[in-house]
């Protein structure tokens, strides 16, 4: 069996007066609860036009019923509507305030988090997350020619690419399997390497020699190479040295077309 395989512009507008995001929080949420917005879903602007309209229908159809009512013989239905629309006017003058205020306070949300955002981004501080998430990926687009291209390293009869979780898991990415019949890749190995941030080399469970190497960036590991050897054949130190030399190539290499494509 001979095979590669991949696995799995305007101006920030901020509040005149200093506010704190937990106290805007819990104006907001006040002012939802006024209106009759739920309080457990994200408030948006169109939440707000949604209510906005909810009252405009309802006043509507109480003036049609009050107009109707007008041509009636009956003076207390008369009354009656006169009196519920007066109400509901009043009503919803009064949710119009409160929505208005809830609008505002939306803005100054929204302004407070683009302003803070804004601020990550011209600090740098967000930089280094997005070229260690742009290196992920061309990790997992890379994982099938890595695969193939380490057992052109070391002799091997297997090769494979795992990518690191959020949780430390380690699903395969790819496998390259040069052997006559399909060898398991005990994530063991791979796992041991990830904790202990080193090459590891140890016996597998049919005889031959396991290297699990990291392949790290800045303290951070964005997957792990797996090599087996042969049945005939045992690693050496020289090999795990090998496949650490071919980790760190391929780390740079990565980077080096992440930050051209970039820079484009």
């Amino acid at each position: 069996m001979n095979w590669c395989e991949r696995g799995p512009e305007s101006e920030a507008r901020v509040p005149a007066t200093p506010t704190s995001v937990d106290t805007l929080e819990h104006e907001i949420a006040h002012e939802e609860r006024i209106v009759g917005i739920p309080t457990d879903q994200p408030l948006t602007h169109a939440a707000i036009v949604r209510r906005h309209a909810q009252i405009g229908v309802l006043l509507g159809l109480l003036s049609l019923a009050l107009v109707a009512t007008l041509v009636s013989s009956m003076g207390a239905l008369r009354l009656f509507f006169c009196v519920l629309a007066l109400a509901f006017g009043v009503y919803a003058w009064f949710e119009g305030k409160h929505l208005e205020r809830l609008a505002r306070l939306q803005r100054d949300e929204t302004s407070i988090h683009l302003t803070v955002a804004d601020s990550l981004l011209r600090s740098g501080v967000l930089h280094a997350g997005r070229e260690l998430l742009d290196l992920r990926t061309a990790v997992e687009r890379a994982a099938p020619r890595l695969a193939a291209d380490l057992v052109n390293v070391v002799p091997a009869e297997c090769a494979g690419l795992r990518l690191v979780g959020p949780m430390g898991e380690t699903p395969l990415a790819a496998v390259c399997d040069l052997g006559t019949a399909g060898v398991w890749l005990d994530p063991a190995a791979a796992h041991e390497a990830l904790g202990r941030r080193e090459p590891i080399r140890r016996a597998a469970q049919d005889g031959r020699t396991v290297i699990a190497v990291p392949m790290e960036h800045q303290g951070d590991v964005v997957g792990v190479l797996e090599v087996v050897s042969v049945s005939t054949d045992r690693y050496s130190l020289v090999d795990e040295l090998l496949v650490s030399a071919f980790a760190r190539g391929a780390v740079s290499a990565l980077l080096g077309s992440v930050s051209r494509r970039d820079a484009t």
